[in-house]
Parts: C-alpha cells; structure tokens; sequence
C-alpha cells in the first residue's frame, strides 16, 4: 500500500515499511501473548505480562497506523511514537523475559517485541534530526 500513496516517502522507504511491518506483527504476537497468559495456571503470576503485552499492543498498532499515513507527516508526533512504541516493546521483552523459560508464546513475544523496537530506533535514527524533519 505505501508504493500505491501518491505521496511515497523518498529515502526512508525500506525503514518505514520495515517498521510498519514490525509494528503489526508485534502488535499481533502481543495479543496472542497475552490470551495465552490468561489461559496458564499461574495466571495470576502473568498478570504484569498481560498488562504490558496489552499495553504494547496498543501502542504498536497505534504506531503502525501513524507511519503508515504519508501526507503531510508532524515530525514531532513521529518521533514521540517512534519512542513511546520503543519503550513499550523494551518493557514488554523484559517482562516477557521473565516467563519465557516456562512458556514459549512469552519467548516468541519477546523476540517480536525486540525486533520492532530495533525497527522503531532504526527509523527513527534514519530520519533528519532524529524525527525532527521528515520530507516527502
């Protein structure tokens, strides 16, 4: 969909699709994570790892949905979600973390959670001033 928008983004198109795609996937594998938390017998061990995959799903998607609008980009928002999706994806790998030994979707969520805020940092990084101009 981002080749289709007459407002493609120049120079950053890899590292935009990259993190959309890291976002919906982590947003996806949160979700899963924390249904499967409800389901185990400790749930009540789980209950900050629910919280937080809850949490960082919302933010991924919210993200994903910023990113993926290209007309007329506010730098500021980009790089306060870009970072506010980091640091949800850090807090939920280091809960997932904990539980990850005993449950697997912990693992994979763990993992997912690593890759999007890599991909989060990376766009972020790649932007002009650190998201403070972003030119289409």
């Amino acid at each position: 969909m981002l080749k289709a928008h007459p407002k493609r983004p120049h120079g950053h198109f890899e590292r935009i699709a990259q993190c959309l795609a890291a976002c919906t996937e982590c947003e996806q594998i949160c979700i899963a994570c924390a249904d499967a938390c409800l389901e185990e017998d400790e749930v009540a061990a789980l209950r900050q790892c629910i919280r937080i995959d809850q949490d960082c799903a919302d933010l991924c998607a919210a993200t994903a949905r910023m990113i993926q609008r290209q007309a007329h980009p506010d730098a500021a928002l980009w790089q306060a979600t870009l970072l506010a999706c980091a640091q949800a994806c850090r807090s939920c790998s280091a809960e997932c973390m904990k539980h990850e030994s005993a449950h697997a979707h912990c693992r994979l969520c763990r993992e997912a959670c690593d890759r999007c805020e890599r991909t989060c940092m990376e766009l972020l990084r790649a932007l002009p001033e650190g998201g403070a101009e972003i030119t289409h």
